[in-house]
């Protein structure tokens, strides 16, 4: 056992026999006997709760073999008081040789011997389940927390490549045209994989740096289709200290451009807003639908998927995230407590 268990052992026993004793002597008069009593009592105190202890409770009671368990102390406690009544009278002769028999022999008088000797398991058993419990409620929160921060890892890892995937595509597609944008493009590149590096790592980032990569990526898109896409941005200038969780706003504002220009030969129209209202971030973002929807076999809502896990991680009950999929808009509106 380590230390600081042997010194809560001792000091129960210290403890129990002072108190008993108090109470023995409470009704006998003399805490002499009373110390006594319970003193001839303690060896077979002292056996049956370390055999419960070391034995039982592993064996039995940890293992949810909860009816043998009990069955078992029933048993050892039986016996002990058989033993100890016999002992205690033994032990009464040698100091009172005119001492009556007074019902040694009596069913009732082992119980009570049993109950006596019960008292300290009851209490110390009670005490180390409680414990027990209690620490193992303990480590189990402790690898909830350990398997929640292994899954935001793996999520942002599914994150940041599927960013950088896109991205190098629209590149790809300008620098084939020789197009004068292609520096602009691999520079905001650049911004982003900084970003991935050194602030993606962190648990929450403040809003204006999430903000500053949510202006990059729309840049980027905007950069990449031309006058085929209206978008308008409403974001205030000013933002108080808030943080949020890393590439958080993005997914959204990717997820609309990807859908509202698929097949579409029109002009797709892109609405972003952000606010901060009595301590609540406000997130929206709206795109227009094409006519006509053609169905293809490539991964759909990875990044999405992966925002509503972290959501879930990260604020549990703290957020709400709603999606409205109408016939000629897809609108989301995400609310989180900060």
């Amino acid at each position: 056992m380590k230390i600081k268990s042997i010194w809560f052992h001792i000091g129960f026993w210290i403890i129990y026999t002072a108190i008993f004793t108090v109470v023995e002597a409470s009704y006998k008069g003399k805490y002499t006997e009373a110390l006594a009593f319970e003193l001839m009592n303690m060896p077979m105190r002292l056996i049956v709760v370390y055999f419960n202890y070391f034995v039982l409770l592993p064996r039995f009671l940890l293992q949810g073999k909860t009816a043998k368990y009990f069955t078992y102390t029933l048993l050892t406690l039986i016996v002990a008081g058989f033993i100890q009544r016999l002992a205690n009278y033994k032990i009464l002769s040698m100091f009172y040789s005119d001492l009556y028999d007074f019902g040694v022999w009596l069913p009732y008088k082992f119980l009570q011997t049993s109950m006596i000797i019960a008292s300290p398991l009851i209490l110390i058993i009670g005490i180390s389940v409680i414990w027990k419990v209690a620490e193992l409620q303990k480590r189990a929160k402790t690898l909830e927390n350990e398997k929640l921060q292994s899954e935001l890892k793996y999520l942002k890892s599914q994150i940041n490549p599927h960013f950088l995937f896109n991205t190098l595509n629209n590149i790809y597609g300008l620098s084939l045209e020789n197009s004068k944008k292609t520096p602009e493009l691999i520079l905001k590149l650049s911004d982003f994989l900084s970003f991935s590096l050194y602030e993606s790592t962190q648990k929450f980032i403040l809003l204006e740096k999430e903000i500053n990569l949510l202006n990059d990526f729309i840049d980027l898109e905007k950069s990449r289709f031309d006058d085929r896409v209206a978008v308008e941005v409403s974001i205030p200038e000013n933002i108080n200290q808030i943080s949020i969780p890393p590439l958080i706003l993005v997914p959204f504002v990717e997820n609309a451009f990807k859908h509202s220009l698929k097949n579409e030969t029109r002009i797709a129209h892109i609405f972003v807003k952000l606010e901060v209202v009595d301590g609540q971030l406000i997130y929206e973002v709206k795109n227009s639908k094409p006519d006509q929807t053609i169905e293809d076999s490539s991964p759909r809502g990875i990044g999405l998927e992966n925002i509503k896990k972290r959501l879930n991680i990260l604020y549990d009950d703290q957020y709400e995230l709603q999606i409205e999929d109408e016939d000629k808009l897809y609108s989301i509106v995400l609310k989180i407590n900060v």
